[in-house]
């Protein structure tokens, strides 16, 4: 009796101290956050939904790169994929290129002493991103570095959803094919992203460098948003509020907050029309579980809710009255808000919207209804996950 008292003390002196580390962590990022404000800009762009040629594209360029390459992902798998992207950045670098390489710290857990060895003797710079350490060590365990950007040559730059490994060309039988968005961008919104990709490479290595100025003309407008768990969630409470139409949502997880889901509410109220993807599959425990609650309440206030099932959806994707388009790195969730670094990319072109929200279209096609059958069906597994994942919310 005595060794269970004393193991359940043990146990609530380390939740307490798990919340105290997290409370005491998120007041210092609140006090010390990066905020990087850009202004609206311009770019021209290309749009990939499919590994495949987003890696094809991307390997070319690299290859091609003369002066600079400047690469981060959150994860670089060690399979044939990431094999043959750290192939690409050792050849770049032993033909005199500058090239920087930086993953999260988590996220780049695959990236072995060996390999980041190997790339040091090529001459490849490598860092990790957001290393965890005291104090507030939980809090900054859950405060990833989420963003994907690649800046080629001051000219060319990539930044979404695909990280670099056989999932995203959809060779996980798990999976199947992997739905996620990227875009290839010039001009001169090239400049901006290379400034973040630089500030984050100041803060994991503590070299300053300059971004290289992009004076070339691009033709659409566009406006980068760099949140660092501040910001993100203003930014998409005002994409909701301005709503009149339809507001269009496509995220692998979805755990809104307590504002986001009132505008939500009230833009259906006004008569908006609301649609949100998610996977019907799961590639981390309890964000399913956590995501119904919120979306079996808007499907009752008259939401459209699709359950992908053609794969695994893992597009961060946001329209409204197809005259603004969110593409980028967030998802729609608690983590995305208030934990990690993202990035996105706001789009104000017509036909690029148009083009984005007829592919989106499509998948719906290939989804499940969200619906009172589909509830009804649930195991009791799924309910009870569902009440542990409440707790969970904050870092999921």
């Amino acid at each position: 009796m005595l060794f269970i008292i004393t193991l359940l003390l043990i146990i609530v002196l380390i939740y307490l101290l798990i919340v105290l580390d997290f409370k005491l962590g998120r007041r210092n990022h609140q006090n010390h956050a990066q905020i990087l404000p850009f202004k609206e800009t311009t770019a021209d762009y290309h749009l990939y939904a499919n590994g495949a040629p987003l890696f094809e594209d991307l390997f070319q360029e690299i290859s091609e790169a003369q002066q600079q390459v400047d690469i981060y992902f959150y994860l670089v798998s060690s399979d044939q994929p990431g094999r043959d992207f750290l192939e690409i950045l050792k050849s770049k670098a032993r033909e005199g290129v500058s090239v920087r390489l930086m993953t999260d710290r988590l996220g780049g857990y695959q990236l072995s002493k060996s390999i980041r060895n190997d790339l040091a003797e090529a001459g490849v710079q490598f860092h990790f991103s957001a290393i965890p350490g005291f104090p507030y060590f939980f809090y900054k365990l859950n405060r990833r570095n989420h963003r994907k950007i690649t800046v080629i040559d001051g000219k060319i730059a990539y930044v979404g959803g695909f990280n670099i490994g056989d999932n995203y060309l959809g060779k996980n039988p798990k999976f199947g094919d992997w739905r996620d968005y990227h875009l290839r961008l010039i001009g001169p919104v090239v400049s901006e992203l290379h400034h973040i990709f630089l500030d984050d490479w100041y803060r994991a290595s503590g070299e300053k460098h300059s971004p290289i100025v992009n004076k070339e003309e691009a033709k659409h407008s566009v406006k980068i948003v760099a949140t660092d768990g501040m910001k993100l969630e203003d930014e998409f409470l005002q994409m909701i509020q301005r709503a009149d139409e339809e507001i269009l949502i496509g995220t692998p997880y979805f755990i809104p907050t307590e504002k986001l889901m009132k505008a939500l509410k009230q833009a259906l109220q006004r008569g908006v029309f609301l649609q949100i993807m998610v996977p019907l599959k799961s590639d981390h425990p309890f964000v399913k579980e956590a995501a119904i609650p919120y979306l079996e309440q808007l499907f009752h206030a008259g939401a459209k809710i699709c359950l992908y099932d053609d794969g695994f959806y893992h597009s961060k994707v946001m329209m409204v009255d197809q005259s603004i388009a969110d593409i980028g790195t967030a998802n729609f969730d608690r983590r995305s808000f208030f934990l990690n670094k993202e990035v996105n990319t706001f789009v104000y072109d017509n036909v690029f919207i148009s083009d984005l929200r007829k592919a989106y279209m499509e998948d719906a096609q290939n989804a499940i209804a969200f619906n009172e059958e589909w509830l009804s069906q649930r195991s009791f597994a799924t309910k009870v996950n569902i009440q542990i994942a409440k707790v969970l919310r904050p870092i999921l």
